[in-house]
């Protein structure tokens, strides 16, 4: 499969290492298969991530929605998101390159509304709960989440549960709310 292919080798070369011509070459086929199913290689890479926004979207869709308790639906969506990441490494790598790009442009990112709906229809329906412009927190959570989880897949940060909790904490609560300070544990 050409977008897997894609994604494996960016998060083993890097995004700017990446022609259509090598993803050919990985995988013993003609570079023109590539643009049989793909215009350019921007829309290949943009393919990539909406490949990967759809199967995190299932996840959370399989998820059950808590009602009123948001805090609640968020800690299992947050706890999903970021065991597929870790399970999934390559696609970690690549979510994280392909966002800090160029090619991460609004165009693809107004994509992405079709590709998360799920998960969009969540935040649109409790904008209201969270008191602040929620794109700015998701932002914030995703790159976050990326990071640790990359860390994780790669072995550099402990995985064990008790450290999820942290990293789960560190994003929740913010640094000074996760802080031990007058806390007993």
């Amino acid at each position: 499969m050409i977008k897997e292919s894609t994604i494996a080798y960016v998060a083993e070369y890097g995004l700017e290492n990446l022609t259509t011509k090598k993803i050919a070459l990985s995988m013993n086929i003609s570079e023109g298969t590539i643009f049989n199913n793909f215009s350019n290689k921007k829309e290949l890479l943009a393919e990539c991530l909406y490949y990967i926004d759809h199967q995190i979207d299932q996840i959370f869709e399989s998820i059950p929605f808590h009602g009123l308790n948001i805090s609640k639906t968020i800690r299992e969506l947050w706890f999903s998101y970021f065991d597929y990441l870790v399970t999934h490494g390559a696609y970690a790598k690549f979510y994280r390159q392909y966002r800090q790009s160029s090619y991460y442009t609004d165009e693809v990112i107004a994509g992405q509304d079709d590709s998360y709906s799920f998960f969009i229809s969540i935040i649109q329906k409790n904008a209201h709960i969270f008191g602040f412009n929620p794109d700015i927190y998701w932002v914030f959570i995703i790159e976050t989440t990326l990071n640790f989880a990359i860390r994780v897949a790669d072995g550099q940060l402990p995985g064990d549960k008790k450290n999820v909790e942290r990293f789960y904490g560190l994003l929740s609560h913010g640094f000074i709310g996760n802080m031990k300070i007058g806390k007993k544990e």
